[in-house]
């Protein structure tokens, strides 16, 4: 179990009797890019809660190797697991910059200078805006400064939910060349969509989520092949 970055075995989460995440086993090594794939309401949002302790959960979640059942939320984040949600929750009326330096609350001055210097790098439309209050940006600069909010915190796994939700097909190329790059740059992905196609085209290993349970896992490129991925996703239909 050392060996990987994140382990979960048998997780079950549930909104009163109903359960919406039913015995899920998942697993990720460090450097990867994983997704998780389905239609609307399959359970893939109450999952990247669960293991960021938003939602109650049962069964068996080990991240680097600790139990994350014995974990805070500030003690998940402070490990170096950090979620960005399909709302993105920014604080709308500070500006794109105090947003930033939000992220990176637990750190010193230092962190926090370089962490602005290293996002700015990497989203250079949100140096252009540093000034800029958060509630005016597009939805793509919204998603960018969402994504790099959670970098500030120097995660070692970003869970990015629907990251592509509601943005123009050009931004949603620029978002999933981002989420490559930070691959590269150390940072291991959980990535959640409904745009499967992108999603398995990033992607080095992916898990169908179907009313709340894996019904398929493979290599990315193998289940982009497999026919019933291709019917229930990948065709005419759209995203799934």
């Amino acid at each position: 179990m050392s060996a990987s970055l994140l382990n979960l075995s048998n997780v079950s989460a549930a909104y009163g009797k109903i359960e919406a995440v039913r015995q899920v086993s998942l697993e990720m090594q460090p450097g990867s890019i994983v997704t998780v794939i389905g239609a609307n309401g399959a359970g893939k949002t109450t999952l990247l809660n669960a293991i960021m302790g938003v939602q109650p959960a049962t069964g068996d979640m080990y991240f680097a190797g600790e139990d994350l059942s014995q974990m805070q939320i500030e003690a998940r984040v402070a490990n170096g697991l950090c979620l960005v949600p399909e709302r993105r929750e920014l604080f709308s009326s500070m500006s794109v910059e105090d947003n930033l330096i939000l992220g990176a609350y637990r750190l010193g001055a230092r962190a926090i200078a370089t962490g602005l210097e290293e996002v700015f790098g990497r989203f250079a439309r949100l140096k252009e805006r540093r000034r800029q209050i958060a509630g005016t940006l597009s939805g793509g600069e919204r998603q960018m400064l969402a994504m790099g909010r959670a970098l500030m915190g120097q995660p070692r796994l970003l869970m990015l939910d629907e990251p592509s939700l509601g943005l123009a097909p050009r931004i949603v190329k620029d978002i999933f060349t981002i989420i490559t790059d930070l691959r590269s740059s150390g940072v291991s992905i959980l990535l959640v969509e409904q745009n499967a196609r992108a999603a398995l085209h990033v992607a080095d290993y992916a898990y169908v989520m179907e009313l709340g349970e894996i019904t398929m896992q493979g290599h990315a490129s193998q289940l982009s092949a497999d026919p019933r991925v291709m019917e229930s996703y990948l065709g005419l239909g759209g995203h799934g």
